[in-house]
């Protein structure tokens, strides 16, 4: 599946991200970044309300775990099991939250765990920022299972 594809999968499947405007900028098993307007995201400070923020990170770091797994098990489910945001700065723009799975140790675990009991964990890091700022901070598990 392309991030076009994907887009429109979660357009359908998770239809606040239509409302949110979010877009699709990467998706590969390393690096999901995923986008979201100001505008509809407002609050009423005119920066980017929390539970946007919040939500664009959470779908972030659901859509590398679905990126990582979906070819191994078409039918697995993918849920968020807990979660932690830090808001640091105000979101006064467009933003773009970003997911990286580098540690091929750490993927590695989780697929073999689940292909092993048909259920494993992985935890998540996903970020707001841009070149001088970071504005949120986010870490969150999520379980894949049968």
């Amino acid at each position: 599946m392309n991030k076009q594809e994907f887009e429109e999968f979660l357009n359908k499947k998770i239809p606040i991200t239509k409302a949110m405007g979010l877009k699709v900028v990467e998706f590969t098993p390393s690096k999901v970044r995923v986008s979201a307007k100001l505008e509809p995201n407002i609050n009423h400070k005119g920066t980017a309300f929390g539970g946007s923020i919040n939500t664009l990170m959470t779908i972030c770091g659901w859509a590398m775990v679905f990126i990582n797994i979906k070819e191994i098990d078409p039918e697995v489910h993918i849920v968020i099991k807990k979660s932690n945001v830090n808001y640091l700065a105000p979101i006064r723009e467009d933003f773009i939250a970003e997911c990286e799975l580098s540690n091929e140790e750490s993927r590695k675990d989780f697929l073999e765990t689940y292909n092993r009991h048909k259920k494993s964990r992985l935890n998540l890091k996903v970020s707001i920022k841009d070149d001088k700022t970071i504005f949120a901070e986010y870490e969150g598990q999520y379980v894949a299972f049968k």
